[in-house]
């Protein structure tokens, strides 16, 4: 079958014009899929930095961010010569606020000033072993934890990490180095402007509490926004003596923030027993 010229041009553009919009359709349909497949994949610390002020409960077992992490990825973002982080997603979120220009939040911020509070938004998870009380009787729950730090007591410990073994009662000053007793000791700690107000508590009434349906493995979750300067680091190096015949090199990083939150959990099944502590000296 044969069509004349004009005609030949006309189909010729018609099939073009559908071969351009299938393109268009598929490529937007892949990008769809591809929006869809990150918002699945998306980090579940992202989704929680998000939300985490009006959870109602935690996934079971939840451990917050790592404080080990955020200093790592503070670190690295703020010095070229640093590794990256361990934690890609705490990397990707210190990475994303150290590029907006600082606001507290309030009442009237914009929804660009909302992401990058819940970017900057951490909660970190402090075991509670003791000063948890509960009393069946009168459905009373009373808190009274300290978290300050031994060294620091002005200063809430987040974390301490010890590596390598002392050298106390088992060899003396001038042969601690040399027989291996070497420690390192890392401490990350958190500093707000309420300086020196390290101690939590807090009483509620819980008529519907149980205990007994729990683990009993209560912890302290700290709700903080990270605020300039964000991260403080030194390190010490201490020689041997003959108090402590150990070679030590602590290194204490303070993380600086506000405290947004602060509850009771139940680590074992996520459960948020109360949010109504505070922060007192």
């Amino acid at each position: 079958m044969f069509f004349p010229k004009q005609a030949q041009n006309a189909v010729a553009w018609a099939f073009g014009a559908v071969l351009c919009l299938s393109v268009a359709v598929d490529a937007q349909a892949a990008r769809s899929a591809a929006s869809a497949a990150s918002a699945a994949t998306a980090p579940a610390a992202s989704a929680t930095a998000a939300s985490i002020l009006s959870a109602t409960s935690l996934p079971p077992h939840f451990d917050g961010d790592d404080p080990e992490h955020v200093r790592d990825a503070l670190a690295a973002a703020t010095s070229p010569n640093k590794k990256p982080a361990a934690n890609p997603t705490i990397t990707s979120r210190v990475r994303s606020f150290l590029a907006r220009p600082f606001h507290r939040a309030n009442a009237s911020a914009s929804s660009g000033d909302d992401q990058s509070q819940a970017e900057r938004t951490f909660a970190f998870v402090i075991p509670a072993s003791y000063g948890v009380r509960f009393e069946s009787k009168k459905k009373l729950l009373s808190v009274n934890v300290s978290l300050a730090a031994p060294e620091h007591p002005d200063v809430i410990q987040l974390k301490r990490k010890v590596e390598g073994q002392s050298g106390r009662k088992l060899v003396i000053a001038p042969e601690a180095k040399a027989k291996g007793f070497i420690q390192t000791i890392d401490t990350i700690q958190l500093e707000t402007d309420d300086r020196a107000k390290t101690s939590v508590r807090g009483s509620a009434l819980l008529p519907g509490f149980d205990p007994s349906h729990g683990s009993g493995d209560f912890a302290i979750v700290l709700v903080c926004s990270l605020e300039p300067p964000y991260l403080s680091d030194r390190s010490e190096h201490s020689d041997p003596t003959d108090e402590e015949p150990t070679d030590i090199t602590r290194r204490t990083s303070t993380l600086h923030g506000r405290i947004v939150g602060i509850w009771l959990v139940d680590r074992n099944d996520g459960t948020i027993v109360t949010k109504r502590l505070r922060l007192v000296k």
